[in-house]
């Protein structure tokens, strides 16, 4: 049996979970995690509206293929930002006063 989601990231699984609009419920040691919107719903595939992950880290198919997006943000957070807003980032970091990235404060 493999893993959904390393042990120490468990927890952070469990609130990406929620931040991503599933109603999550606590079981023994594990969890339960529904699509709880109808834009939820709608917003994600129909065989990810139930995500189960037990307390020895086993679950349903969702939880593997969302465990596994879930650990590839986590691996490279980077390569979710675009081009266009890393270089406006860039431009905020070192304050350079043209781009699309000054602030004004």
């Amino acid at each position: 049996m493999r893993p959904i989601v390393k042990q120490k990231n468990f927890l952070g699984f469990k609130i990406w979970l929620e931040n991503l609009g599933y109603e999550v419920k606590q079981l023994d040691g594990g969890f339960v995690a529904r699509a709880k919107s109808r834009e939820a719903q709608r917003a994600y595939k129909k065989s990810h509206h139930y995500v189960r992950v037990g307390s020895d880290l086993s679950g349903n198919q969702a939880a593997y293929e969302l465990g596994a997006e879930f650990e590839n943000h986590l691996r490279a957070p980077e390569q979710t930002c675009t081009a266009k807003a890393e270089k406006e980032i860039l431009h905020i970091v070192k304050g350079e006063s043209h781009g699309m990235g000054y602030l004004v404060a």
